[in-house]
């Protein structure tokens, strides 16, 4: 009898290893962001634009599960409910949240990266995001679902204008937001100190008339960490396969800052597929004479600094105050660059490898990208190219080699430093809209 109630131990014993050892999970931060995702998918309150990745079971079926969200700017969620017990952390973000059967704003509590909260199985609760997104992860024990109090206020986001997408083109995975119903692809690259969200602004200007995309550059943003890749030659093709995932081929095309060196790179390789091009207030390396001059300017000692092997080690959990030095450095009326603005890009680049890929892209200027970019103004541009410069950013001289690249230049200077998009957006939305439109 002793014989067979060990025997009886050991057998429950091995079993009870087996069934731990396949409940075992261990994932980075860079293996769940390489996880598929679904757009609002089981456990989430249905709005369209959030994206679910599943890290443990299944939502939508009995059992524990635990699911990673990602929220998008500027959405609001009505009261609802959930059948099951959940928990939850914020990842990143500032999540506002409170608990009633009606959406109350003096009720929300804002949640910063670290918070936990609760939602209690059937308990109302409503919530929103501000300027930033929101990752949550949620874990519960399903089957859960969503119950909204009042009908028919199931997904209405403050700005429902864009989807928050993932592509995995030239072997990396690009992030990328997708905004506007028109027949004509506009494509936004975003530079050094933000990324794509810094073209938010633009998409309600825009979105009739184009379909937007604006795509985060390899190892910035939720694109994928890549140990390579970051001159601007090879981060244009990132694009253009992305461009071409979608089914698209004819673009307008508009870089800003690094992002206007890829727009170049981006134009000069495929310059029949680039039907107008505007490059937004930067220097682009290698071109010119004045090219010398810009890259050994003492205020912009950063192109330097990044060759440094303490670089990253200095800025590490500095994130802030590095990017504080580029904004005011290179500003003008600061005032208009909004704190959560300011906070959310900080977040951002706080990520781990993502100030590394940073610096990445800088130390590409010399010799990588002037040698690139020297060959590619060989041959001119052969499509109408704006420019668009800030007295306090480029004050002209991009206008001076973008007149050795292109001879269709126009070239506008506005009363503002290197940000044109927080500092000008109306300006700048404007211009955009005159040059593209014509």
């Amino acid at each position: 009898m002793n014989i067979l109630f060990t025997t009886a131990l050991i057998i429950a014993a091995a079993t009870s290893l087996v069934h731990a050892q396949e409940g075992q999970v261990r994932l980075s931060p860079p293996e769940i962001n390489g996880l598929a995702s679904v757009n609002a998918g089981a456990g989430t309150s249905g709005v369209n634009g959030i994206q679910t990745r599943t890290l443990k079971g299944d939502a939508s079926k009995l059992g524990i599960y635990t699911i990673q969200l990602t929220i998008p700017a500027g959405v609001r969620i009505q009261a609802h409910t959930h059948p099951d017990d959940r928990v939850a952390t914020v990842i990143s973000g500032t999540w506002y949240i409170g608990y009633g059967s009606k959406f109350d704003e003096s009720k929300l509590k804002p949640l910063t990266a670290g918070s936990f909260y609760t939602e209690p199985p059937s308990v109302a609760h409503f919530a929103k995001t501000g300027n930033e997104p929101v990752v949550l992860q949620i874990t519960g024990n399903g089957p859960t679902g969503t119950e909204y109090i009042a009908a028919g206020t199931a997904s209405v986001p403050a700005k429902p204008n864009y989807d928050s997408l993932f592509a995995n083109v030239n072997g990396v995975r690009i992030h990328y937001l997708k905004s506007g119903s028109g027949k004509t692809p506009l494509v936004l690259i975003h530079g050094f100190g933000d990324d794509a969200r810094m073209w938010l602004p633009l998409f309600a200007d825009f979105g009739k008339d184009y379909t937007i995309i604006a795509p985060d550059l390899r190892g910035l943003g939720q694109s994928s960490r890549e140990k390579t890749g970051y001159d601007k030659k090879t981060a244009a093709v990132d694009i253009h396969e992305l461009v071409k995932s979608l089914g698209y081929k004819d673009i307008y095309l508009v870089g800003h800052d690094i992002g206007m060196m890829v727009a170049y790179a981006y134009a000069a390789q495929f310059p029949s597929e680039v039907k107008k091009l505007a490059l937004l207030d930067a220097p682009i390396p290698g071109v010119g004479d004045v090219w010398e001059k810009i890259y050994t300017t003492p205020a912009l000692w950063h192109f330097h600094f990044v060759n440094s092997p303490m670089a990253l080690e200095l800025v590490n959990g500095r994130e802030r105050i590095f990017l504080e030095h580029v904004w005011q450095s290179f500003g003008g009326d600061l005032s208009k660059f909004r704190e959560e603005e300011k906070r959310m890009y900080a977040q951002g680049y706080a990520q781990p490898g993502v100030m590394r890929d940073a610096f990445e892209y800088f130390k590409a200027f010399e010799p990588t990208d002037a040698a690139d970019n020297r060959n590619f103004a060989k041959t001119k541009l052969p499509m109408p190219l704006l420019v668009i410069e800030g007295e306090k950013g480029m004050n002209g001289v991009l206008a001076i080699q973008a007149a050795l690249i292109s001879d269709h230049v126009k070239a506008i200077k506005f009363s503002s430093g290197h940000w044109l998009m927080e500092e000008k957006p109306a300006e700048t939305s404007a211009a955009l809209k005159d040059f593209f439109g014509n």
